[in-house]
């Protein structure tokens, strides 16, 4: 029941993502603009980029809105961008103008954010979202715009499809093509800029480019083709989130990975569905797999071993380059050492620890030390996790002291529950202690510790109570 619980939101997240992007899939693949929701993406961040400048900040709750409404505006400006520059006798193809505005958006946002503290982690948050964080009521609202756009397609259904598929016909009709270009990138825009706040850029551009081509490869009308990629997006679906929980895979990479095998099966299917000589094909199918396994394996033998090193590099080698001034000799060193899991090297990298103010170096010997799962390392982390430090490396911090299998590192989460750090550093501490404890207590980032107060209370009550007495359970890989 666990993992169905854990499962659900994300799932419903991408199912929803299935139903708008594999129709408007279908449309941006005859159109021939591919990579126009990238662009889209890429405005929409510019626009939450301009209103940070501006003073508003989209990890407050009370601000939020205003941020989408100058990420929409500026959605609605590249809309009519797009609108504009589609032209029936092209010399400059319309690809080149995504790709333009793109590359000119992203450069713009980086120079409005480069004096900006944080580095723009909202814009980061926006283009890799987290369809693991998804809550209930984020999915309802997204499906409620989505469902309004739909709604929007369905009435004006013949104007859409005649402008994408037939833009010389629509303009014999006397359809005002630009108008009616522009709106459907304006309704495009409003369901990307929610989208990409989600899932990312990356798998928005996959729910909606590789549903629409595996429809099209498959089915001649639009309707199968809407259904046929549905059907796709919901099986990948289904199949990424499997793949993701029980092979410990990050979410959205899985489903991706999921897409692009279905969609080379779904390539070679057509294949042979399509060749004259079906057993040819299915010989060629069958040719070119027993290559590219041939190569794989063959690659193995490539892969260097141990024994190829000219030079062994020493403890006290390393324990040197640990004390460089260089701080790339000090990660290698590192690396070299977590390899050896040699504890004699814990007392040399906790030095280290105190005396450097990297913080590249502190993440990294946060990511090692438990490596060495060596106890005497916790009372110098939790000392870490007292320094003024910035909120990512505290939550690495005590992600540190957990895999140490010490659960006090717990409270150094929840006291990051109640501060007002930015959203993102407070979800992922709550996604540490629900992962470690099993535990939720209705928390939610997007809001106020003042209206956390609730589930903040109910934290510190459970530590109270259980903390003197938490132990690591290896069945459940949870602290109980």
């Amino acid at each position: 029941m666990s993992e169905l619980t854990w499962m659900l939101p994300p799932l419903a997240i991408c199912l929803v993502l299935t139903g708008i992007h594999g129709y408007l899939g279908i449309h941006v693949l005859s159109r021939k603009v591919i990579f126009v929701d990238l662009a889209m993406a890429q405005i929409a961040a510019l626009g939450a980029s301009y209103a940070f400048l501006l003073g508003y900040d989209a990890r407050r709750p009370e601000e939020q809105l205003v941020v989408y409404a100058f990420s929409l505006g500026f959605t609605l400006i590249g809309a009519a961008v797009f609108a504009l520059t589609r032209m029936r006798h092209e010399k400059v193809a319309q690809e080149a103008i995504i790709g333009i505005t793109y590359a000119s958006a992203t450069a713009i946002a980086m120079l409005m954010l480069s004096k900006s503290t944080g580095e723009g982690e909202h814009l980061k948050q926006m283009l890799a979202g987290n369809v693991l964080l998804v809550t209930w009521p984020e999915i309802f609202k997204t499906a409620t715009i989505y469902a309004a756009v739909g709604a929007f397609h369905w009435v004006f259904r013949k104007q859409f499809f005649m402008i994408s598929f037939d833009p010389e016909g629509a303009a014999k009709e006397g359809l005002k093509v630009r108008f009616w270009d522009f709106l459907f990138y304006v309704s495009f825009g409003v369901v990307i800029t929610s989208s990409v706040a989600i899932a990312g850029v990356l798998l928005v551009f996959s729910y909606l480019i590789v549903p629409a081509v595996i429809a099209v490869m498959f089915a001649e009308t639009i309707g199968r083709r809407i259904a046929v990629g549905w059907l796709a997006g919901a099986v990948v679906s289904l199949a990424g989130m499997i793949l993701s929980y029980y092979g410990d895979l990050p979410t959205g990479p899985a489903v991706v990975a999921c897409f692009a095998a279905l969609l080379l099966a779904a390539g070679l299917t057509h294949m042979v569905m399509s060749s004259p000589s079906k057993l040819g094909a299915l010989a060629k199918v069958a040719g070119g797999a027993f290559l590219v396994a041939s190569l794989a394996i063959g690659s193995l033998a490539l892969r260097k071993g141990s024994e190829e090193h000219t030079h062994e590099v020493t403890f006290d080698e390393l324990i040197r380059d640990l004390h460089s001034t260089e701080a790339s000799a000090q990660l290698d060193a590192l690396d070299h050492l977590a390899e050896r899991k040699d504890a004699h090297a814990v007392p040399e990298i906790l030095e280290l620890l105190r005396s450097t103010s990297s913080d590249r170096l502190i993440e990294h010997i946060a990511h090692v030390l438990p490596v060495f799962q060596d106890p005497s390392a916790v009372p110098v982390l939790l000392e870490m996790c007292l320094r003024d430090y910035d909120p990512f490396l505290k939550v690495a911090l005590a992600r540190a002291i957990l895999e140490l299998k010490e659960p006090s590192g717990i409270p150094v989460l929840i006291d990051m529950l109640e501060s007002d750090e930015p959203e993102l550093a407070r979800r992922e501490a709550m996604e540490l202690l629900g992962n470690l404890s099993g535990k939720d207590f209705g928390y939610r980032p997007q809001l106020s510790p003042t209206e956390n107060r609730e589930a903040i209370e109910g934290w510190r009550s459970w530590w109270a109570e259980h903390g003197s007495h938490l132990k690591w359970r290896e069945q459940t890989r949870r602290f109980e």
